[in-house]
């Protein structure tokens, strides 16, 4: 009596409808979760995720399809047909997220570095500042290269910084992002090291060098950490750079200063529907095949970027006028410098139109401008049949050999802007005359 009422509450079709749905709400539970770790600020997605995430889409799919078998009176046979049929097409799709992730087809940038997919749309950061923790050890990581970081006493890729200025030393300050700090090269070739080199080749050993750039960063950061750091060591010259990426990238995802809120920072809001992009790869085909969606636009239409951009220009140029009043109050001056990416070298063209910027920042006393673009063509001959030799051909961050390049032009530039911080290069050509 027991095994035969055992037996019937199995069969049961009430049984079932219970237990198809409890399959369904572990299903949507998943997905939920996933969501709700997307949410957290810089979370990141792998292959466990993405595993996570068709088993919970799976979930769903069996438990909807159990509850429509549930009401319908088919044939053992057909019911067995159908359940064949289905867990195929799971198998098959199963088998295409694998395919699509080991192919990299739609493979973010960011998981080309690490391996997993985090949002440009930061949800919120408590620190206002992109500076590591002080004497700590990280490493540059990309597809083709492994390069260790050392962080100085302040945090920066650099030397530790001496508080005690010199009487006659000249400060020279480098803030920009991970062409600054050097990704792609060992430590000792990144620019700004490869500049200290040229300066003190040149027996100018007056003039100290300080890298503070961070992977990451974009001038909207640049005055939080010269006021929040930089000018408690009195620099004399500041050299900012800043290119297509920062505005295409940075400020299209973080916006301008109001970013800044107080004790933390925040970007702009990605689409909700973000985290499944994240989690699937299938998803990401259908979005991008069907939709023309992808992270190379941050989810933005063209029109959508372009009208973004536009809004942007008169933050951007804000930031930079903070910048010039933080230097006109401390006696500092500003090298202005405008890097390409490889592309941008290959066409001999910027991806962007700064003349809304370099038209204003003409008009403050405390800028000079350098383009990194002519001096790459014109005095090295860099060009697309040999941009390879310069840049990474995957990663796109320059290789020692194009931080060299750099360091020379940044040297022409403070040469051409500030020839009086120089007197001892100049007095030895005096003498070899």
């Amino acid at each position: 009596m027991g095994m035969s009422t055992l037996k019937s509450i199995r069969l049961s079709p009430v049984f079932k409808k219970i237990i198809a749905l409890v399959i369904t709400a572990a299903g949507i539970f998943g997905l939920y979760f996933m969501y709700w770790y997307f949410e957290k600020p810089y979370a990141a997605f792998g292959l466990l995720h993405g595993l996570f995430c068709f088993f919970s889409m799976a979930l769903i799919a069996t438990g909807l399809l159990l509850l429509v078998l549930s009401f319908l009176q088919l044939t053992k046979e057909t019911t067995q047909q159908t359940a064949t049929v289905f867990f195929t097409l799971i198998f098959s799709l199963f088998i295409a997220e694998l395919a699509l992730r080991a192919l990299g087809v739609n493979k973010a940038y960011i998981e080309s570095r690490n391996g997993k997919y985090v949002t440009a749309y930061v949800k919120l950061d408590k620190h206002p500042m992109l500076i590591n923790e002080p004497h700590t050890n990280t490493f540059l990581i990309a597809s083709e290269y492994r390069y260790p970081r050392h962080h100085n006493n302040y945090g920066f890729s650099d030397v530790d910084f001496v508080s005690q200025k010199k009487t006659d030393e000249i400060i020279v300050q480098t803030y920009g992002d991970s062409f600054t700090e050097g990704d792609g090269a060992p430590a000792d070739s990144c620019y700004p090291a490869q500049l200290r080199q040229l300066i003190n080749a040149n027996a100018n050993n007056r003039i100290t060098i300080q890298n503070f750039g961070i992977c990451g960063n974009d001038p909207g950061f640049y005055t939080k950490e010269l006021k929040g750091v930089g000018q408690n060591f009195k620099p004399d010259i500041l050299v900012l750079s800043y290119g297509s990426g920062d505005l295409n990238t940075d400020f299209l995802t973080r916006g301008g200063l109001e970013r800044f809120k107080g004790d933390y920072w925040k970007g702009f809001d990605g689409p909700e529907w973000e985290w499944m992009y994240a989690g699937s790869y299938l998803f990401r085909l259908f979005a991008n095949s069907l939709f023309d969606v992808s992270w190379l636009n941050f989810f933005l239409s063209p029109q959508q970027k372009a009208d973004r951009i536009k809004q942007l220009e008169p933050k951007w140029n804000e930031t930079f006028l903070q910048i010039a009043e933080v230097a006109r109050q401390n006696n500092i001056r500003v090298l202005l410098l405008k890097k390409p990416e490889r592309y941008e070298v290959d066409l001999n063209s910027y991806d962007n139109d700064f003349t809304f910027f370099e038209t204003m920042a003409d008009t403050i006393p405390v800028f000079k401008r350098m383009d990194l673009l002519p001096y790459y063509r014109d005095s090295l001959h860099m060009k697309k049949e040999n941009s390879v030799q310069y840049y990474w051909p995957i990663d796109g961050h320059h290789n020692a050999r194009g931080y060299s390049a750099m360091a020379k032009g940044v040297y022409a530039g403070l040469q051409r802007s500030y020839p009086e911080i120089f007197p001892i290069l100049d007095s030895l050509k005096t003498q070899r005359e």
